[in-house]
C-alpha cells in the first residue's frame, strides 16, 4: 500500500469530482477515490446518464455536453475515441449530472474513464471506496444475513481494497470487477441492508502492529479454516492467518457435495498444464493439514506417478467444479474419479458461511473478526 501518495491523489480525485457532481456521492466526504476496470477489449460501448454527462477530454481538456434521453454509442478511432461523432484523444472521463453512469446497461458511480487501448475500448470506474464497496457487498453474501456478519464483510472487503491499492497499476486501475478482485456489480446491485453495514462500518479496516493487514475470505470453511502455505505455498505468513476451528455446527449449502470427472478429461485439463500424464489410472489424496485439507494429490498414469500440490490441482479443475481441498473420500472408477468433500474455497481467513452463523449467535462483527484474524485490531484507515 502506497498510503501518502494514494491519499495525495484520491483528495485531488474528490475535489474536481465533488465540484462536478456532489450530489451523486453516496458517501459525501470518502477520502479515497479507486480505479475499478469494468470493461475491456471492446470494439464498441454504448454510455447514458439518466440526467445528462460531460466527457472531459483527459489529454486537452475539451468537454462537451450529452444531453440526457439518449443512448451514445462509443467506438475507438485512430489515437482517439468517438462519441456519437464528437471526436477526442485516447482518454476520456464521463461525468454524470446525476448519480451515474451507464455503461452497457449498467449503472456505475461517480465518473467513468474510457480508454483506447490499442483500438479496443477499455472502461474504468472512478470511484471513493465506500460507494464502490456498496457494489460490491450484495454479490460477495446475500444482504438477508444478520447485519453483524455484513459489518464484519464490509469490513474484510474495504481491507482487502486498501491493501491491494495499485495492483495493476501498470494497466492503468487498481482492482477489477470479477473475482480476482471483488466481484463488483455497480450501482444496480447495491442493496439497503448491504449498504447499511458499509455506512455502519465506514473507513473501519483491520490492521496489524499498525499496517492494514492481509485478509483472505472465502465462502465456507466447513469447521475449520487453513493455513495459506497449504493453499500458495507462503512462506512465514502472519500469525493472525493461521487455520482454526471455527465454533460452528449448522449445515450450509456446501456442507456436503460431489464432483465428478472422467480421467480422459482431468488428461486433458493437466495437459493444458504441462503434465503429461497421458492415460490415467487413479487419484489419491497424500497427507492432510490440521484442518483436514489434503496436501497432494498424486495421479497414477501409464506415465508414472505424478504430483500436485492440493491448491494448484483445485485451480486446475476449477474452483466451482472442485469446491475445496477438504475432501472426505475419493473414489476411482473405470474411467472416471469422484470426489466427496465440504466446504467451498480456499479455506483461508474468514468464512462467510461461519460468520453468518455466529451473528446468528449473537456475536458483533468486531468479535467474528477477532475470530477469523487474532491479535490484530479494527480502525480507520
Amino acid at each position: 500500500m502506497r498510503p501518502k501518495l494514494k491519499a495525495r491523489r484520491g483528495l485531488r480525485l474528490f475535489v474536481f469530482f465533488a465540484a462536478a457532481f456532489s450530489t451523486s456521492l453516496l458517501f459525501a466526504r470518502d477520502p479515497q477515490i479507486i480505479t475499478i476496470l469494468i470493461a475491456r477489449d471492446q470494439k464498441a460501448l454504448n454510455i447514458s446518464s439518466s440526467r445528462g454527462m460531460a466527457a472531459a477530454d483527459m489529454k486537452t481538456g475539451r468537454r462537451v455536453s450529452f444531453p440526457s434521453g439518449s443512448s451514445y454509442r462509443v467506438i475507438p478511432c485512430p489515437g482517439g475515441i468517438s462519441i456519437r461523432g464528437e471526436g477526442f484523444s485516447s482518454m476520456v472521463r464521463l461525468i454524470p449530472e446525476g448519480e451515474s453512469v451507464r455503461v452497457n446497461g449498467r449503472g456505475y458511480r461517480d465518473s467513468i474513464i474510457l480508454k483506447n487501448d490499442g483500438s479496443l475500448l477499455m472502461a474504468i470506474n472512478e470511484i471513493g471506496v465506500e460507494s464502490y464497496l456498496c457494489g460490491v457487498l450484495p454479490r460477495e453474501l446475500s444482504p438477508a444475513w444478520d447485519e453483524e456478519s455484513l459489518k464484519a464483510q464490509a469490513v474484510v472487503s474495504r481491507t482487502y481494497i486498501m491493501g491491494n491499492l495499485g495492483r495493476f497499476a501498470k494497466k492503468g486501475y487498481d482492482l477489477t470487477s470479477c473475482e480476482n478482485s471483488q466481484v463488483y456489480g455497480g450501482l444496480g446491485c447495491e442493496k439497503p441492508q448491504t449498504s447499511a453495514a458499509v455506512r455502519e462500518t465506514a473507513g473501519k479496516v483491520i490492521k496489524y502492529r499498525g499496517k492494514i493487514a492481509r485478509v483472505y475470505f472465502h465462502a465456507d470453511a466447513a469447521g475449520h479454516t487453513e493455513s495459506p502455505e497449504f493453499v500458495w505455498g507462503s512462506s512465514a505468513p502472519p500469525p493472525y492467518l493461521k487455520g482454526r476451528r471455527e465454533p460452528v455446527r449448522k449445515k450450509t449449502p456446501y456442507s456436503s457435495w460431489e464432483y465428478k470427472i472422467t480421467f480422459e478429461k482431468l488428461a486433458l485439463i493437466l495437459s493444458k498444464n504441462g503434465y503429461k500424464t497421458g492415460k490415467i489410472k487413479r487419484v489419491v489424496g497424500k497427507k492432510k493439514t490440521k484442518s483436514g485439507r489434503i496436501k497432494n494429490f498424486i495421479i497414477y498414469s501409464e506415465t508414472g506417478k505424478t504430483k500436485i500440490k492440493s491448491g494448484k490441482f483445485r485451480t486446475m479443475l476449477g474452483g466451482r467444479n472442485l469446491k475445496s481441498t477438504k475432501i472426505k473420500k475419493i473414489v476411482n472408477k473405470r474411467k472416471s474419479v469422484v470426489f466427496s468433500g465440504s466446504g467451498w474455497g480456499h479455506g483461508v481467513g474468514m468464512s462467510q458461511w461461519g460468520a453468518k452463523e455466529l451473528a446468528e449467535k449473537g456475536w458483533s462483527y468486531k468479535r467474528i473478526l477477532r475470530l477469523y484474524f487474532p491479535g490484530t485490531r479494527i480502525s480507520k484507515y
